[in-house]
């Protein structure tokens, strides 16, 4: 069975890794940057932009098609033919997971709690959109943010002022409240072609400067609170008709689980379930998709900490950094084959233990060497 993927960053990557012991192979569609896949894949297509003809002659080649990220225009999708049976997570699936105005219209539909917002279509529409939510808010791009980009943290007027400033006129925006955030979560779901699901532990994640940069499970949420996260995510993979792994990203405030951002593909924040679990998020996806049985999601470990390896303000020598991170016990290596920019994300270190802080300590230690 051939398994097309659009985009050819880290997650396509991890998705071959896991794809050649179940005997899969591998078309890239990806685009002519620097990326991280491509030199695993000897079936590599580079384009600058997609179109519907590039896109229909490579879902002709391969027997289902899977997303790298969800940067893609459903409308584009669905004139593919037979896209619903050859594209996972589909179009519509697509739609209410990658655009955060179809999400929050999603989740207030079916009552599932999440912050407060506003939608707007233009910047003519934020200052009334701001006035009803209050300040301080976040305002955030309605497609294409993602690791901190496209969020907008508004403590005051003056801020909104520069933001003014700055914003495109023609973009859509969700406002929504500041909430106080007690912790974040996520919680990953498996669905395959059949409905079958499988869900992961609950991770605990740790932001830097909205980044998802460390997580580490058991997440220490009380059981109550992580049966309900649980029974969250497996509703919305229900509603939103997921194929593959769903991410459903939570803040906990005040007690109450607040359902934040969604991500219908492999996830940041399950990267440590190679490690950790019996079957990882990325073996799950290809199986979902391909319609093999999904394997267990039960944790092999006692905890597990991941944390990623960020490019930082001055270039450093990871020939080096790799030699001295691997001198720490316990830990796993994950480098994604990218060259060095501030800010990137380079790879991540995933680390074992008997108990979290102590995996996530072991984590941070291998990760200093790339700082």
């Amino acid at each position: 069975m051939r398994v097309g993927i659009i985009g050819g960053g880290q997650l396509a990557q991890m998705m071959i890794q896991a794809g050649i012991s179940l005997g899969l192979d591998f078309s890239l569609l990806c685009s002519d940057q620097d990326e991280s896949a491509p030199p695993f894949c000897l079936d590599t297509i580079r384009v600058p932009e997609l179109n519907l003809e590039i896109l229909n002659d490579f879902v002709e080649k391969c027997d289902v098609i899977t997303f790298d990220h969800e940067l893609i225009d459903p409308t584009l999708l669905e004139n593919v033919p037979n896209q619903k049976l050859k594209l996972f997570p589909g179009a519509n699936t697509l739609r209410f997971a990658a655009n955060k105005i179809n999400t929050r219209l999603l989740l207030e539909k079916h009552n599932i709690p999440a912050p407060k917002f506003e939608i707007t279509h233009n910047n003519a529409q934020l200052e009334f959109a701001i006035e009803k939510v209050g300040y301080p808010c976040v305002i955030k791009s309605a497609r294409g943010g993602y690791d901190g980009r496209g969020i907008y943290m508004i403590e005051s007027p003056l801020d909104f002022v520069e933001f003014n400033r700055l914003a495109h006129s023609s973009m859509e925006f969700v406002v929504e409240e500041k909430v106080d955030i007690d912790a974040e979560f996520a919680t990953l779901v498996v669905r395959d072609v059949f409905g079958l699901m499988q869900t992961y532990p609950v991770v605990h994640t740790l932001q830097t400067n909205s980044i998802c940069n460390e997580v580490v499970v058991p997440s220490g949420l009380e059981p109550e609170l992580e049966r309900c996260a649980t029974d969250l995510a497996r509703r919305i993979a229900e509603i939103v008709d997921s194929v593959g792994v769903l991410a459903v990203e939570m803040f906990l405030v005040k007690g109450q689980l607040l359902v934040n951002e969604l991500a219908p593909r492999p996830h940041n924040s399950g990267h440590l379930t190679i490690e950790a679990c019996e079957t990882s998020q990325f073996e799950n996806h290809l199986r979902a998709i391909t319609g093999l049985p999904l394997g267990s999601t039960k944790l092999i470990v006692p905890a597990c900490a991941m944390v990623n390896i960020l490019g930082g303000p001055q270039f450093i020598d990871l020939n080096l950094s790799r030699k001295e991170a691997l001198g720490v016990p316990d830990i796993r290596l994950h480098l994604y084959n990218k060259q060095y920019r501030p800010g990137r994300k380079l790879g991540h270190v995933t680390a074992v233990g008997q108990s979290s802080s102590d995996a996530l300590r072991s984590a941070q230690l291998a990760s200093k060497y790339f700082e």
